[in-house]
């Protein structure tokens, strides 16, 4: 049979979109001649500057433009998973599982990443000293380049990358053992771990199902309440456990409800609303509560240090941030998505809502509990004070560890439940916390409070708020979000601490919640890889919406918290 070559020149050129871009690809990480066609027209034509800016404009316009991906691919580092069919979906996903290599493939794949973190960590340490910078700084600088690099491109698992990160700190000398995995041991880090515990309770007695059968069935069948719906439940669950759990439990039931349509491609466009909704709900929704977002976790073990920090004082800016723009984030995708399908046969799912007969004792006692739960994260320091008890006793990490150790003594959940969770949360949030003091202790960010003071105390308030924020959204498209947080959060501390006129809650705040926008692409989080590997969502129609999200978001984040500031609501 006569192999089919790709077309070489509109290939160099950049003019093979969509699935013809993705199969040339493919064909020439497996054809020598395709790829050596390819090199020799790249070497006649010089490769210009202006013809490179050329096919990356295009790209961006096509809404097509990977950052990572197209490097990776090139130095054949990369191998796309194959998209699941949708009918295999049948059960929540518990744990986003990494791709598994094998062989040659698994051991190209982490020398060439790896070589690349190194390379890049090496080229820092090996550049003139920045003026301003001590040589422990440089070393700490490298550091930073490191975990971004490592928590990047993955060549091993996330939270293996993340284990890395203290390795790396003593390799350079800028911390000691000790000193490199003290954050491991935060409060704020086993209060992320409980949430997990407590979202694996409502997973196995059914309450999640539960309650999105009951929310298609409310919403009549009509599509734009049945996506307010799940992104509700959607949001409602990420505030409590982590996002990427959330959207991994409701994905299916998305994938479950565009079965019903019969026409293939109406049922993807429905398909691709109703996964982009439940993935840009998880993220807003993570906005309200410190157990939200990684991030969230780094950002209040640094303003802890700083003040008295608790739970409920991270409500008081998330839940009126959710407020404002979850409603703008559901108007906009249900407007902005092309979609055919009107209305759905709310039927099956109420046949379903009947068949599981009313709510059952164990369901009715865990949602006491978590209520309970609830109350005592908002008013547990209140509760201290007037009761006479022992200071922290109702702080937020410990409530939660309570939580779970009474439900594991009713035998509602047990060790053999817990062991499917995403422990590796519990490696990213220390390793981005330790990152964050390596870089407070060598004066790095001392040093980046300087680069950036002029952004900061030069223009007005409003313009400084929408630069940091818009910085902060569009990195973490490309950055893990708990890197952002260690690496900005000390960064705004120390400018607040030298200018009195500066708010260091309204910084740090602000930033770290615009982390959630990471709606561009496969690497902002785990919600929108697991969107992307499920093949739901092409990735240029995740490009082309999610820049414009992440834009408008943070735009009207940054005027919330400026209108925060001109009514003193801060501080």
């Amino acid at each position: 049979m006569t192999q089919r070559h790709i077309r070489v020149r509109d290939y160099v050129d950049g003019e093979l979109t969509g699935q013809a871009a993705r199969e040339a690809e493919v064909h020439l990480l497996r054809c020598r001649r395709c790829r050596q066609a390819v090199e020799a027209l790249q070497r006649h034509r010089g490769g210009s500057a202006a013809r490179v800016l050329g096919r990356f404009v295009k790209g961006l316009l096509r809404g097509e433009l990977v950052i990572v991906e197209p490097l990776l691919a090139k130095l054949r580092l990369s191998i796309r998973p194959q998209a699941e069919e949708s009918s295999g979906f049948r059960e929540p996903l518990r744990v986003l599982r990494p791709m598994v290599l094998s062989g040659v493939g698994r051991v190209w794949r982490f020398v060439g990443r790896f070589g690349l973190v190194l390379a890049m960590t090496g080229g820092v340490l090996l550049l003139p000293l920045p003026e301003g910078l001590s040589a422990a700084g440089q070393r700490g600088l490298a550091a930073f380049v490191f975990t971004a690099g490592v928590l990047a491109l993955e060549p091993v698992s996330l939270p293996i990358a993340a284990l890395m990160v203290p390795v790396a700190q003593v390799v350079l000398g800028i911390a000691t053992t000790p000193q490199s995995f003290e954050t491991f041991s935060r409060p704020v880090v086993f209060l992320i771990l409980a949430s997990l515990f407590l979202a694996e309770a409502l997973r196995k007695h059914g309450l999640t199902r539960r309650l999105a059968l009951a929310t298609i069935v409310a919403s009549g069948g009509g599509t734009g309440a049945l996506l307010l719906g799940l992104m509700s439940i959607s949001a409602l669950f990420s505030m409590w456990v982590g996002n990427t759990a959330t959207a991994a439990m409701l994905i299916p039931v998305a994938m479950t409800i565009s079965r019903q349509v019969t026409h293939k491609d109406e049922a993807a466009d429905l398909l691709a609303l109703l996964a982009l909704g439940i993935a840009y709900s998880a993220s807003v929704g993570g906005m309200v509560t410190i157990l939200g977002a990684a991030a969230n976790a780094v950002a209040s073990g640094f303003l802890s240090q700083l003040m008295p920090w608790t739970f409920l004082d991270w409500l008081k800016y998330g839940l009126p941030a959710f407020v404002v723009i979850f409603p703008l984030t559901w108007f906009l995708l249900y407007k902005l998505m092309p979609i055919t399908v009107v209305r759905l046969d709310v039927e099956p799912a109420r046949q379903q809502v009947m068949d599981m007969g009313p709510m059952s004792r164990v369901e009715g006692e865990i949602l006491v509990m978590l209520l309970v739960t609830a109350c005592l994260w908002v008013g547990g320091p209140f509760l201290e004070t007037a009761l006479g008890l022992p200071h922290t006793l109702f702080s937020a990490a410990l409530v939660a560890v309570m939580a779970v150790c009474y439900l594991a003594i009713r035998e509602i959940i047990d060790w053999e439940d817990l062991k499917g969770i995403s422990w590796g949360i519990f490696l990213i949030i220390g390793a981005g916390l330790s990152l964050g003091e390596a870089l407070v202790r060598t004066g790095v960010t001392e040093w980046f409070a300087l680069l950036i003071r002029p952004l900061v105390t030069g223009p007005s308030l409003l313009i400084t708020l929408m630069l940091l924020v818009t910085i902060s959204a569009l990195l973490t498209n490309l950055l893990n979000n708990t890197t952002i947080a260690a690496v900005f959060v000390p960064v705004l501390i120390a400018l607040a601490r030298d200018n009195p006129a500066l708010d260091p809650v309204l910084l740090v705040l602000s930033v770290t919640l615009a982390t959630t926008f990471g709606y561009s692409l496969p690497s902002a989080s785990g919600r929108m890889a697991l969107v992307s590997a499920t093949g739901i969502v092409p990735r240029g129609t995740m490009l082309r919406y999610g820049l414009l999200m992440t834009l408008v978001s943070s735009l009207v984040l940054a005027g919330l918290f400026y209108l925060f500031a001109r009514i003193g609501y801060v501080g």
